[in-house]
């Protein structure tokens, strides 16, 4: 038995999909943890899915296809209704259901007020799902209002929360941001990752992760022991 976690940003392209894959090289195949996007939106352009897999070089097999895919690049609700197709979250969340005890990280689709459809927010398929997340917050300024915002937004629906993990470029505000935020916020700082400084190949992303990622084990030991933590 395992445990599906969802991935939940401050915002859109805050780096959801940087931690992913980050979380992946490191993980996918010693623990055997698969990637998920359920929403996928923007395909005009390559899809999360198939940048982390370029990025992790992992096989088909660590991978679950989208329940839903969209060539617009905008929230869910627009970009659905723009090309005529439905989105039905009740048919989601028993997708999603199906999937909760097995070692999957489900990313979302942009922050957590997102409009799935017209009358129904990310947040509230979080809160249903019942799965515990981990908020992914920038490095930059600006981050302790966002990623409080979304802590309480959580914390305040009983949403269990692991924690948050700020990634982005190396600056001298983030550890004052993560403490700040932790102080402040109620939930554990699990980590911080700068991005590299340079793009680098499978190969290399792979000694990345494994050197500067989740260096404390505070992700996956919660994850691993869901009883002790959330």
């Amino acid at each position: 038995m395992g445990q599906a976690f969802y991935v939940a940003g401050t915002g859109t392209d805050i780096g959801k999909t940087f931690f992913s894959c980050l979380f992946m090289a490191k993980y996918a195949e010693s623990f055997g943890f698969r990637y998920w996007k359920p929403i996928q939106t923007g395909l005009s352009s390559a899809s999360d899915t198939e940048f982390v897999q370029k990025t992790t070089n992992l096989s088909d097999l660590f991978f679950l296809k989208p329940v839903y895919e969209f060539l617009t690049p905008a929230s869910p609700h627009y970009a659905s209704k723009q090309e005529g197709k439905n989105l039905d979250p009740k048919s989601l969340l028993g997708v999603i259901a199906k999937e909760r005890k097995t070692n999957t990280l489900i990313e979302g689709a942009g922050g957590v007020f997102v409009p799935w459809t017209e009358d129904y927010l990310a947040i509230k398929g979080i809160q249903e799902s019942n799965l515990p997340v981990v908020v992914i917050g920038s490095t930059e300024l600006g981050t302790i209002n966002h990623t409080l915002l979304t802590l309480d937004v959580l914390t305040a629906r009983f949403i269990p929360v692991i924690g948050f993990y700020l990634v982005g470029p190396n600056n001298s505000l983030q550890k004052d941001n993560a403490e700040i935020i932790q102080r402040l916020g109620g939930a554990p700082c699990l980590g911080i990752t700068n991005f590299p400084e340079q793009k680098l190949s499978p190969g290399a992303f792979i000694s990345f992760a494994n050197e500067h990622f989740d260096t404390h084990r505070n992700v996956i030991d919660t994850l691993l022991n869901p009883e002790d933590e959330i």
